[in-house]
C-alpha cells in the first residue's frame, strides 16, 4: 500500500492543537511533496534536540524536563510563514519514555494532548504502534487512507 502525498491537512479545526499523522514508513520523496501540497515546514525533532542539549552533560535525562521538550516544540510553531509545521522524529522521545519512564510518557502525551494556542497547525508524523490510546481519533489522520 503507498502513501497519498497529496493528502491535505489544512482545514482541521480547531487549528490550534497538535494532530498526527500515522505514518510507519515515511520517505524522502512523499514528505518532500506533503510539504509542498500543504504549504508546510518540516521539522525535525531529533535535530532541534541535537541542537538544545548541552554538550558537556553526560546524560540524557529527558523524563526529567518534560515541560521544556512541550515547550520546544510550542516553539517549533511560532514566527514561521508556513500554514503549518509536520514534525518528524518525535518517534525517538516517545521511545525513550516508554523504555525509562512509562508514567512521564503517559504525563507526556496528556500534555501534548491538552496543548493549546500554537501560533501554526502542528502535525505529528508518528508510527501507527506509538499513537496513545487517549489520542482523540478526530485528531489523527493515515497517511493510507
Amino acid at each position: 500500500m503507498t502513501a497519498n502525498p497529496n493528502i491535505c491537512l489544512q482545514g482541521v479545526r480547531p487549528d490550534n492543537q497538535v494532530y498526527l499523522l500515522l505514518w510507519d514508513t515515511p520517505n524522502e520523496n512523499d514528505l518532500v511533496r506533503i510539504v509542498l501540497y500543504n504549504n508546510a515546514l518540516r521539522v525535525n525533532y531529533r535535530e532541534n534536540l541535537l541542537q538544545r542539549i548541552n554538550q558537556s552533560d553526560r546524560f540524557l535525562t529527558l523524563h526529567h524536563d518534560l515541560e521544556r521538550e512541550l515547550t520546544a516544540i510550542k516553539f517549533m510553531c511560532s514566527g514561521i510563514k508556513e500554514q503549518m509545521v509536520l514534525l518528524e522524529g518525535l518517534d525517538c522521545l516517545i521511545t525513550y519514555l516508554q523504555v525509562y519512564s512509562p508514567k512521564h510518557l503517559t504525563l507526556f502525551w496528556n500534555n501534548l494532548e491538552k496543548t493549546r494556542k500554537l501560533e501554526r497547525i502542528l502535525w505529528v508524523i508518528l508510527p501507527q504502534q506509538l499513537v496513545p490510546k487517549i489520542w482523540p481519533a478526530m485528531r489523527m489522520k493515515s497517511m493510507f487512507d
